[in-house]
């Protein structure tokens, strides 16, 4: 296998992608846009075809890290600056009426 040859594991969530990027030519791989919806339905449908419990392991950990990784990079701690700012931004929705009762916050999340 090619990718045994070159020390890749076949076996990677990422190994079949690299190769289909591979035997793409080089002029019609530069001019191919990234479309994100494309790239979505076909990790879809490759994910849907995996029969393999070990790689969709491997995938469902890439996931989660990606996940956590994703919130810890929105928990980055506030200058006081920040701090203050979001304070004053409450207290200016609050004096302008910009404010849900917790009666109203709770019929809302019925409906969640």
């Amino acid at each position: 296998m090619e990718g045994l040859k070159e020390g890749i594991n076949p076996f990677h969530p990422l190994w079949e992608i690299k190769q289909r990027i591979k035997s793409l030519p080089l002029k019609y791989e530069k001019m191919m846009p990234m479309n994100i919806a494309v790239k979505k339905v076909e990790l879809i449908e490759w994910l849907a075809r995996i029969e393999d419990k070990a790689l969709l392991e491997q995938v469902d950990i890439l996931k989660k890290k990606a996940m956590a990784e994703a919130y810890e990079a929105r928990m980055k701690p506030m200058t006081s600056h920040q701090y203050k700012s979001l304070l004053d931004q409450a207290e200016e929705d609050y004096k302008n009426g910009r404010v849900t009762s917790q009666e109203d916050l709770e019929k809302e999340s019925e409906n969640w």
